[in-house]
């Protein structure tokens, strides 16, 4: 299995191209079952059922009135936000590789990632399970404390398509004050529930370490696990996450 890491991504348009440029290569067979751990740009996440929902455009006006772009993703779940505070992860396979496998069985390999990277960094309080009107909502996020009044590390997320599966999520290590302003905005816009309590961090949660430290301790289990191999993002993919990126411009 291929470890990319190719850093902070200059634009959230690149960025969201890139997971969609890379979800590609895998499901043509042009690059091996991958796993991609990259630091965040600020940008609203989407679904695309969300953009049929009543004042998702206000929704988008109050995102962009704060700097956010707001960007469609493919995967499942609600709306997320991320900053340089967080960064995002997807083990994303070829389909002939996920035969007996299902969403379930997913769910459980991404949490198990989150859960013994975070342990290596020494946060080891996380557990599996959902936060009381948490953004993007699910009962495999990763969390600190328990339903009621606990606080979201880790929102999970899949894509299926019939040539390649993906799963994977966002990190909140840091900034999690600022992202909880944007997100109350954003989801009073939509009529839905959200309490601003159930935006957690790592850095909430009384762990130090910084986002660089994460996100290696992330590769560094994708080492272990599944005897990755880090290989370097190359140029044309780099040119064609640019191009897939600016159709997903809200």
């Amino acid at each position: 299995m291929d470890l990319l890491l190719p850093g902070r991504f200059a634009d959230p348009v690149t960025a969201s191209g890139y997971f969609r440029t890379v979800f590609d290569q895998v499901a043509s067979g042009e690059r091996s079952a991958t796993i991609s751990i990259t630091p965040s740009t600020r940008h609203v996440g989407v679904t695309r059922r969300d953009t049929f929902r009543p004042g998702f455009r206000d929704a988008v006006r109050t995102a962009n009135e704060e700097g956010y772009p707001v960007l469609v993703r493919s995967s499942g779940g609600g709306a997320t936000a991320a900053d340089t505070g967080t960064f995002g992860f997807s083990i994303i396979r070829p389909v002939q590789e996920e035969l007996g496998r299902g969403i379930p069985e997913r769910y459980d390999e991404a949490a198990a990632l989150v859960l013994g990277a975070f342990s290596r960094v020494g946060l080891r309080d996380a557990e599996v399970g959902e936060v009381r009107d948490e953004f993007c909502p699910g009962d495999h996020s990763v969390r600190v404390g328990g339903w009621e009044g606990g606080m979201k590390l880790c929102g999970i997320a899949q894509r299926v398509t019939r040539r390649a599966t993906s799963v994977g999520g966002i990190v909140l290590v840091e900034g999690e004050e600022e992202l909880a302003r944007i997100l109350a905005r954003f989801y009073a816009a939509l009529q839905l529930p959200f309490r601003p309590g159930s935006v957690g961090s790592a850095r909430r949660a009384g762990n130090g370490a910084p986002v660089e430290s994460f996100i290696e301790a992330f590769a560094a289990e994708a080492e272990d696990r599944y005897d990755a191999k880090r290989v370097p993002l190359d140029d044309e993919t780099v040119a064609l996450a640019r191009q897939n990126g600016s159709a997903h411009l809200v």
